[in-house]
């Protein structure tokens, strides 16, 4: 049975992930965010055991139409969508990303996709090396 779409957004993190599904494009306009994943670097397995995992920094990944740009968001993390601000920027042609091992590589720096973002991980991937339309 296929899931909904309300339900995959309610499971990426409900009305935390609607506000960013609009605020991410409308942060990097004029530019269009063709896809994006929310990521934590070296998250592991164990990070929802974890007691400080809702301290943990949490990053957006974006693709837009010529670049790879990754956002900070203000902490904590699992309780607001708000940007911090740009830590990384690169055009797709000068950046390095590879989906590894359940992970997103950006320029040798590790994205461990949260919960329910690993198909938008692998799909952010796929378009920054062209090989996903």
């Amino acid at each position: 049975m296929a899931r909904s779409a309300a339900i995959t957004d309610w499971q990426k993190g409900g009305v935390r992930y609607a506000k960013l599904k609009r605020i991410v494009p409308e942060f990097l306009e004029p530019a269009t965010v063709h896809a994006f994943f929310v990521g934590v670097r070296n998250g592991g397995r164990f990070r929802l055991l974890n007691p400080f995992s809702p301290l943990q920094r949490e990053f957006v990944v974006a693709v837009t139409d010529d670049e790879v740009v990754i956002l900070s968001l203000r902490r904590p993390g699992v309780f607001r969508a708000s940007i911090a601000g740009v830590i990384y920027r690169s055009k797709l042609e000068d950046s390095n990303v590879a989906w590894n091992n359940g992970s997103c590589d950006v320029d040798g720096v590790n994205y461990r996709p949260i919960s329910y973002h690993d198909d938008d991980a692998r799909h952010l991937a796929n378009l920054a090396n062209g090989t996903d339309s």
